[in-house]
C-alpha cells in the first residue's frame, strides 16, 4: 500500500492551473534589403567623381559610405545593421596598400636583395593584415547596438594565410631570382594541388572566430569537401574552353584561311574562354562554398542556412555582366545591388527564442589598415 509523503522543501509545487514552460520553438528569420539600384547609383556616381577629383583620396570615405548604405539597408526582424568605421583609418590603410603593391611589382627592379626583402616582408605582413581586416570590418558592424567581432589569433592567421601567400608569390620570385631557369618557377605550382585545403583553412579561420556580442561561433567542415568544388569548377573551365574553341573554329572557317584568320581564332578563343569561365566557375564556386560554409556556422541558439541556387546565380551574373558591358560600366551599381539582394534572400537565420538575448556584451575592435590592404590586393572579405 502506497503512502503519500510531504514533498521536499526545495521541490517545485505546481497548482492545477500551472504548467511547465515549454522550451522556445526555433524560428526561421529572413534577411531583407530595403535599398535599390537607383538610390545606390547616385551614391556610386558621387563616390566615383569625388575619388577621381581627389586622385583617390576620397576612396576611403567612399568605401565607408558604401558599407554604411548596404549595412543600414540590411534588415533583420525590423531592425537594420550599421557600420561605424573611421574613413581616416581606412585612408591610412589605403596608402599602405599602395606602398605594398608598388614594392611588390618593382622590388626586383632595384636589386635582388631588395626584392627578397620585399617578398619576405609580404609573407610576414599579409596574414597579420588579413586578420586586421576581419577585425576592422566585423568590429565596426552592429545589429541593435550589439557589435559583431572577430577573435582569431595572429598565430591562427599565419596558419591560414601563409601557405596560399607563399604559393602565390614564389613562382614570380623564383623567376626573378633565376631568369635563366624558368623551370624552377614551375615547382611551387605543384602546391596548387593543395589549394582546396588552403581555401578550406581560410574559410575555417573566417567563420570559426566570428563573434556576436560575447558569443563565439562554431564551424565544422572537413577540408577535403572543397576538392569536389574545384573538380567541378575545373570541368566547367574545360567546357568553357572547348565551347569557345569550337565557336572560334567556326568563326575562323567563315573568315577564310591565312594568318589573320588564325590570329582571329586565337584571340577570340582566349577572350571567349575567359568570359565563359568567369560566368561559370566564379558563380559556381561562390554558391557552393557559401552554402557549405554558412550552413555549418552557428552561434549558441543561432544557426545559419544558405540555399543559393547555382543556376539562378549564374544567370544573374551573366545578365549583370552583359548589361554592364552594354552600358559601359554604368550598370555596375545595379549589378552590385542585384547580387547583394539575391544572396541575402537565400541566407536564413534560425534562432531559439529571441535573438536579442543571444549576446550580452558589446565588443569593439580596430585594424582598418588590414581591411584597406585587403582591398588593395583585390580580396573581398565581405562574405
Amino acid at each position: 500500500m502506497h503512502t503519500l509523503t510531504d514533498p521536499p522543501a526545495d521541490a517545485a509545487v505546481l497548482s492545477d492551473t500551472e504548467t511547465v514552460a515549454a522550451p522556445p520553438q526555433p524560428r526561421t528569420l529572413a534577411l531583407g534589403f530595403t535599398g535599390d539600384g537607383r538610390e545606390y547609383f547616385r551614391i556610386w556616381v558621387v563616390n566615383l567623381l569625388l575619388t577621381l577629383a581627389t586622385f583617390g583620396i576620397y576612396s576611403a570615405w567612399a568605401k565607408v559610405r558604401r558599407l554604411q548604405y548596404f549595412d543600414r539597408n540590411t534588415v533583420l526582424v525590423g531592425a537594420s545593421f550599421d557600420f561605424h568605421g573611421n574613413p581616416r583609418a581606412v585612408l591610412a590603410g589605403r596608402l599602405l596598400s599602395v606602398v605594398l603593391l608598388v614594392a611588390y611589382h618593382y622590388a626586383f627592379g632595384f636589386s635582388t636583395t631588395f626584392g627578397v626583402m620585399v617578398i619576405v616582408g609580404l609573407l610576414l605582413a599579409f596574414p597579420y593584415l588579413m586578420r586586421g581586416a576581419l577585425r576592422f570590418r566585423l568590429g565596426n558592424t552592429s545589429y541593435r547596438g550589439l557589435r559583431l567581432g572577430f577573435d582569431g589569433s595572429v598565430g591562427q592567421a599565419y596558419l591560414a594565410w601563409l601557405p596560399p601567400v607563399f604559393t602565390f608569390l614564389m613562382p614570380g620570385a623564383l623567376l626573378a631570382l633565376y631568369p635563366g631557369k624558368p623551370g624552377l618557377a614551375t615547382l611551387p605550382l605543384l602546391l596548387y594541388l593543395l589549394w582546396p585545403l588552403m581555401h578550406a583553412r581560410i574559410r575555417r579561420f573566417q567563420h570559426a572566430h566570428l563573434l556576436f556580442g560575447d558569443q563565439h561561433a562554431s564551424y565544422e567542415v572537413k577540408g577535403r569537401r572543397f576538392y569536389r568544388f574545384y573538380l567541378v569548377g575545373g570541368s566547367l573551365g574545360l567546357l568553357a574552353a572547348f565551347c569557345a574553341g569550337l565557336a572560334g573554329g567556326f568563326a575562323g572557317a567563315a573568315a577564310g584561311n591565312g594568318r589573320s584568320a588564325a590570329l582571329f581564332i586565337a584571340v577570340f578563343t582566349g577572350v571567349a574562354s575567359a568570359y565563359l569561365a568567369y560566368l561559370l566557375i566564379g558563380p559556381y564556386m561562390v554558391v557552393r562554398v557559401s552554402n557549405l560554409a554558412w550552413s555549418n556556422t552557428r552561434f549558441p541558439g543561432i544557426r545559419f542556412r544558405s540555399t543559393l541556387p547555382a543556376r539562378d546565380f549564374m544567370k544573374l551574373q551573366a545578365r549583370n555582366a552583359l548589361f554592364t558591358v552594354l552600358s559601359l560600366g554604368l550598370y555596375r551599381p545595379f549589378a552590385v545591388v542585384n547580387v547583394y539582394r539575391f544572396r541575402l534572400a537565400h541566407l536564413h537565420i534560425e534562432v531559439d527564442g529571441d535573438i536579442d538575448v543571444a549576446a550580452s556584451r558589446v565588443t569593439t575592435r580596430d585594424g582598418a589598415a588590414g581591411d584597406s590592404v585587403a582591398d588593395g590586393f583585390g580580396i573581398d572579405l565581405s562574405w
